[in-house]
């Protein structure tokens, strides 16, 4: 038999909260101050001369940046090496296929005051000419 004041009843909390179920509220709130995170990251990262990003905040607070990949495979790699460096982060093993280099790295900005940091990774995807099927399509034809 469990007690209930416990917490050991099965649903009674979600696996992984220590202080009941996450709300919308929470949610609402990680979200913000991700959003307070980035506005400082886009600050520093214009006065450091970087290019923009796609940014996307997720409902736990987490943040995700996407290199877009116009420009050569050389370009795009540069933009991810400069985000990764300016932002500290560990750069994941790549994933190569479909006529495509995934590069990804991932840390965490600092948070104030010696708080806990906000996750933050970072996406490339890089056209690979190496792998690209230039017979599948005729730039001649209608199907383009």
């Amino acid at each position: 038999m469990t007690d209930k004041a416990s917490g050991d009843q099965p649903g009674d909390r979600p696996v992984g909260s220590l202080f009941g179920p996450v709300t919308d509220t929470d949610r609402r709130r990680w979200q913000i101050q991700a959003h307070a995170a980035l506005a400082s990251v886009l600050l520093r990262a214009h006065e450091a001369g970087l290019p923009p990003l796609t940014w996307t905040v997720t409902d736990t607070g987490g943040l995700s940046g996407r290199v877009d990949s116009p420009g050569t495979p050389g370009e795009v790699r540069a933009r991810f090496g400069a985000w990764v460096s300016f932002l500290d982060l560990q750069v994941a093993a790549g994933h190569t296929g479909g006529g495509w280099q995934t590069c990804a790295a991932y840390g965490e900005l600092p948070g104030r005051a010696g708080t806990r940091g906000r996750p933050v990774g970072l996406r490339a995807d890089i056209p690979d000419p190496t792998q690209i099927d230039r017979t599948s399509v005729d730039p001649t034809t209608e199907e383009c």
